[in-house]
């Protein structure tokens, strides 16, 4: 069963800072997703329910925005510089680079992301 990451406060601010997740975050595995929602959302709670019992294929980070002390700054950067205003907002990487962007998902739409199967 997979765990959820959350994203250290420095790692944020880099994301902040130069417009994207450092090296350790996308690169941590050779699939990575990165999740960035607020705790009130909906679709995030549907998504939830099935990204905690996804297989270990995949490092999964989690980043609930709104209860972030640089919540204003983070939006700032998911809406203007990502250009998306909906959530949950996820940002898949292989091998360290982004290939694709997707709102709330299906399980299975997330494991086909990444070539994978259920």
């Amino acid at each position: 069963m997979m765990k959820l990451k959350y994203l250290t406060n420095e790692q944020l601010l880099h994301a902040i800072r130069t417009g994207e997740f450092g090296s350790d975050v996308i690169a941590s595995r050779q699939k990575v997703a990165v999740v960035m929602t607020q705790d009130w959302c909906s679709d995030w709670m549907r998504m939830e329910s099935w990204l905690c019992n996804t297989a270990d294929d995949v490092d999964i980070y989690l980043v609930v925005y709104n209860k972030l002390d640089c919540f204003q700054d983070f939006l700032r950067l998911k809406e203007n510089r990502w250009r998306n205003d909906q959530i949950p907002y996820v940002r898949y990487y292989e091998n360290g680079s982004l290939f694709r962007v997707s709102n709330a998902v299906p399980r299975e739409a997330f494991f086909r992301f990444f070539g994978l199967s259920l």
